[in-house]
């Protein structure tokens, strides 16, 4: 009896795949856990716990009344394909994804961390449940049609073989469950497609996905799908990334040897075919045969035959030709700066002016200039624009004041006032030396900047070039001329201003005149102070928004009292002109048939009906193209095709040719296990944005709301064919992180619904507009460390790689911080460091250098303290590195913030704690609530999308 009763009981614990989706969701609400729960109470219940194999062997072979019991269980379900896997236990027919390798969640600490450790909240079975580590079997399914979901009924779970690979989803309950962040750090996934598709069954035919990747992997085939399934389809674009950003190294073509369709222009590319006997080739876009040129077969540069199937442009999906003549109207142009600089009172009081002729100085070395072609020029503006003559025969820079703002001319010819930047290195030198006090006693508080960019124009017009601006005062004289205005965060309510409105017509046209001599601007702004006046970043942004430039901005500077936005402010100058920009650059985006690009979003001007113009490309800025379906697609694969034209830094024509291949499906179930739940985010960041911008910020945050709640309304529908019952709001892997996204989106400056300064929420959309994908997550879910008890490991610099092993990742919730702990955050922008009211004295001194917990100071500190001790050395590492191994020219500061101290500086590290509820939120449940609140916490907001799905 004895051995019965145990065979029964490991009988029950083996056959854990006879289960049924009932049995769990009665187990999951039985044992519902609570997010508060102490790590010692936790219910988890490890995955190892279950054997990895749910075969019953010979010597356990249940009793006939287990027989009996099991059969009982034989639930219907659905076909593989359709089934929710809400618990699938491990088993060596599932592939288990290498999630723990990419990144570590907080349920994932060593065990070498001290006892007084919070120990974060275990995760229930579902969240370890292996899934396909790439979308390859979903895209290989059949298309599957069915009327009404679960009246579908095929077969018993029982009879379901588990050692068997099959296509499933998997579906998460995401109410009562703490998010899934590490799917966070996964690599973008990049759609899988047969070898066959391509001429040449390269593995490398896709663009990676770090330069192009689409919100979906499968492409619906009709435009009724994709309504019915309200999710966006979009290419989100990086073109011209940074070296430590790219993934791959990009293959260059240098034959000039550019073969393209002679109907629609199509570049040649892994994804066409060959006919005719290889003497002509079939467009994957449009379907011409198009003549193969016999250059195609001649290796010009070393004059031998060659094999076309090796060319890179048939192996590659991203590759950089060298373009020929006939892409060149004019000699390349050259790297040209002109540095406009405000002079006037303002300026002189906040100090700018010095740190930035210190940041010009310092950055001189770093401006690309290998072939010894970059020219500089300066200008500044006050109540008249100083123009400064740099080439004389003793190095001695001569300033020449012009007054008359209506009608610019220059006073002298633009090669005496833009010089060689080799020939005239002292004479530069010498001027940045001077201008550090030559403006001392100014008094005037007038700033001409609009006159000062008209005569900056005039001097690039030959050429084409980059201007950069610095602004500590609001334009008040000449052209362009602003009127100031309070910025106490608005009279009016928040939600019914526009989120970006340019006070002055003049930068628009400004911009449109730029573009079309291949000028751009980039944009420095400091902030009014304690005078509580706004510096309008909403309307100088106009010109870096149309010509491809970056605006960065300080509020409140003071170089005097602040050493930590002085040298934000020198990081970010040395690391906007150390940049390998491209020039004079046009970029289009071309679909298969059926298929059109229906908006633009980015820092370009575009050109009807699909250019996009960039007098500059920076470095790892974002580009976002809506796209529409306008006739039923009849083809198995659609294809996107990106051509960016540009010069190097360095004088060379170049094209870069992106190509990406998408299979099309008709299931509606497989376009929502390929979704890109970041890249969606973002096309429905951009989407609320310009809605904000022409309308109101009410427009832009109801459109992100209403978008979260239809396309989890249409997947319950459509899916799951529960229409309004979903209790549990479940949803399939790659949607679970969108609602936590989007809370993360409507709690930034740009989009909270709470009094904000116009020029903080203006700079924060720019940021959402502007930043690389990886940038872009960190900004709208930052990363939270835990430093008092972080791993041994987390903070070492590995000898190898030379990177610095980060701390296990926490989830943004105060629930995970203690008293005694210290913290950090950071979001790209900013490092805050936390601590704890109650942090032992051992830990002030050996990271701080403070006895007690009562010396450390709150605040902005420009680095911190180097003590000699083992954990001031871990975290100097990991400072350095996010503040050294960043993608973008943004540097983020220090900030120490005390538990009990500076109140402002507590609250700004406390909302940014995203599942947490805000002092501004509801207190009763988010299915009470009729509209979405910035200050809702991640559980309320469940409850608002659950509910309004239902309604």
């Amino acid at each position: 009896m004895k051995m019965k009763k145990k065979k029964k009981k490991k009988s029950v614990c083996v056959n854990f795949a006879f289960f049924s989706p009932s049995f769990f969701f009665h187990l999951v609400k039985k044992r519902k856990m609570n997010y508060n729960t102490h790590a010692g109470q936790s219910h988890h219940v490890p995955a190892q716990s279950f054997p990895a194999s749910s075969v019953v062997t010979p010597q356990q072979q249940p009793s006939p009344q287990m027989d009996v019991r099991r059969a009982k269980r034989h639930y219907p379900r659905l076909q593989a394909q359709e089934i929710p896997t809400t618990a699938v236990s491990s088993s060596p027919g599932y592939p288990q994804p290498p999630l723990q390798q990419q990144a570590m969640s907080p349920t994932q600490q060593p065990t070498t961390f001290h006892p007084y450790q919070q120990q974060p909240q275990g995760t229930p079975t579902v969240y370890t449940s292996p899934v396909p580590n790439s979308f390859q079997q979903q895209q290989q399914q059949q298309p599957t049609h069915y009327a009404n979901g679960y009246n579908q009924v095929l077969n018993g779970m029982g009879n379901m073989n588990i050692n068997q690979q099959q296509p499933l989803r998997q579906d998460i309950p995401l109410v009562g469950q703490p998010p899934l962040i590490q799917d966070l750090q996964l690599e973008i996934p990049s759609p899988q497609i047969p070898s066959n598709v391509t001429a040449t069954g390269s593995p490398l035919a896709q663009v990676n996905s770090c330069f192009n990747h689409s919100t979906v992997n499968a492409f619906p085939y009709s435009n009724a799908l994709h309504k019915k399934s309200k999710v966006p389809l979009a290419l989100i674009l990086q073109p011209y990334l940074s070296s430590n950003a790219e993934k791959v190294e990009i293959p260059v073509v240098p034959d000039t040897v550019v073969t393209r369709c002679t109907r629609c222009k199509t570049y040649i590319n892994p994804f066409v075919q060959f006919t005719a006997g290889a003497l002509q080739w079939k467009c994957n876009m449009c379907g011409m045969d198009n003549d193969v040129p016999q250059a195609f077969d001649w290796d010009i540069i070393n004059q031998k035959q060659t094999d076309r199937y090796s060319r890179a442009e048939l192996n590659y999906g991203c590759v950089d030709f060298v373009a020929p003549a006939d892409y060149i109207v004019r000699p390349p142009q050259p790297p040209v700066y002109v540095f406009v600089i405000d002079t006037s009172f303002q300026a002189v009081q906040s100090g700018m002016i010095h740190v930035v002729a210190d940041a010009i100085k310092n950055a001189l070395d770093k401006i690309p200039n290998e072939d010894g072609r970059a020219k500089v020029g300066f200008i500044s503006a006050d109540n008249a624009i100083g123009f400064y003559k740099l080439l004389s025969s003793d190095n001695e820079p001569e300033i020449l004041v012009v007054g008359d703002l209506q009608d610019i001319y220059l006073p002298r010819a633009a090669s005496e006032l833009i010089v060689n930047l080799v020939e005239c290195r002292i004479a530069v030198e010498n001027l940045l030396t001077k201008m550090k006090t030559m403006y001392s006693n100014t008094h005037s508080a007038s700033n001409c900047l609009g006159s000062a960019l008209q005569a900056a124009r005039k001097l690039l017009s030959p050429t084409g070039g980059k201007i950069v601006c610095f602004q500590a005062s609001v334009p008040n004289i000449g052209e362009g001329a602003i009127k100031t205005k309070a910025d106490g965060g608005s009279n009016k309510s928040a939600l019914d201003l526009p989120l970006m409105t340019a006070s002055n017509g003049f930068y628009k046209t400004f911009a449109g005149e730029c573009t079309k001599l291949q000028i751009c601007a980039d944009m420095f702004i400091f902030g009014g102070g304690a005078s509580n006046l706004s510096s309008d970043v909403a309307t100088l942004n106009v010109i870096p928004r149309f010509t491809g430039g970056q605006t960065h901005f300080f509020p409140g500077f003071n170089a005097a009292t602040n050493l930590g936005e002085c040298l934000r402010l020198k990081e970010e100058v040395i690391s906007l002109l150390s940049e390998q920009i491209g020039l004079e650059a046009v970029m289009r985006t071309r679909c298969s048939q059926g298929i059109v690009c229906h908006a633009f979003f980015g820092n370009c001007t575009t050109r009807i009906p699909d250019i996009m113009a960039l007098p500059n490309v920076p470095r790892d800025q974002s580009y976002c193209i809506e796209l529409a379906i306008e006739e039923e697609i009849k083809s198995s694969y659609v294809y996107f095709q990106t051509a960016l034209l540009y010069t190097t830094c360095f004088g060379e024509r170049r094209i870069r040719v992106m190509n990406l291949c998408l299979p099309v499906t008709k299931s509606i179930s497989e376009l929502y296990t390929s979704i890109n739940q970041v890249a969606l985010a973002r096309t429905l960041c951009h989407q609320a944005l310009d809605k904000g911008a022409n309308g109101k910020l009410r427009d832009g945050r109801d459109y992100l709301s209403k978008s979260t709640v239809d396309i989890f309304g249409a997947y319950g529908k459509e899916v799951m064919g529960i229409s309004s019952a979903n209790a549990q709001l479940t949803v399939c892997r790659p949607l679970s992180l969108l609602p936590l996204l989007v809370l993360g989106l409507l709690k930034t400056e740009a989009f909270s619904d709470v009094p904000i300064f116009a020029d903080l929420r203006a700079q924060s959309a720019i940021l959402l507009r502007t930043l690389p994908t990886f940038s872009w997550t960190r900004l709208v879910h930052p990363n939270f460390y835990s430093i008092h008890n972080m791993p041994q490991g987390a903070g070492v610099l590995e000898n190898q790689t030379g990177q610095v092993m980060m701390p296990p990742k926490y989830h943004l919730s105060s629930e995970k911080i203690e008293a005694h702990g210290c913290y950090l955050l950071e979001n790209g922008q900013a490092i805050y460091l936390w601590i704890g009211k109650q942090a032992v004295p051992q830990l002030c001194k050996d990271l701080l250098g403070a006895t007690s917990i009562a010396e450390v100071k709150s605040g902005q500190v420009s680095m911190l303290p180097r003590i000699k001790s083992p954990i001031s050395e871990r975290v100097a590492n990991i400072v350095h590195s996010l503040q050294n191994n960043r993608q973008v020219s943004y540097y983020p500061t220090m900030y120490i913030v005390k538990e009990d101290g500076d109140p402002l500086l507590r609250s700004q590290f406390l909302n940014h704690l995203l599942e947490d509820r805000q002092p501004t939120g509801p207190a009763s449940a988010g299915a009470n609530q009729q509209n979405v609140s910035s200050g809702m916490s991640y559980f309320q907001w469940l409850g608002y999308i659950r509910s309004k799905c239902q309604s």
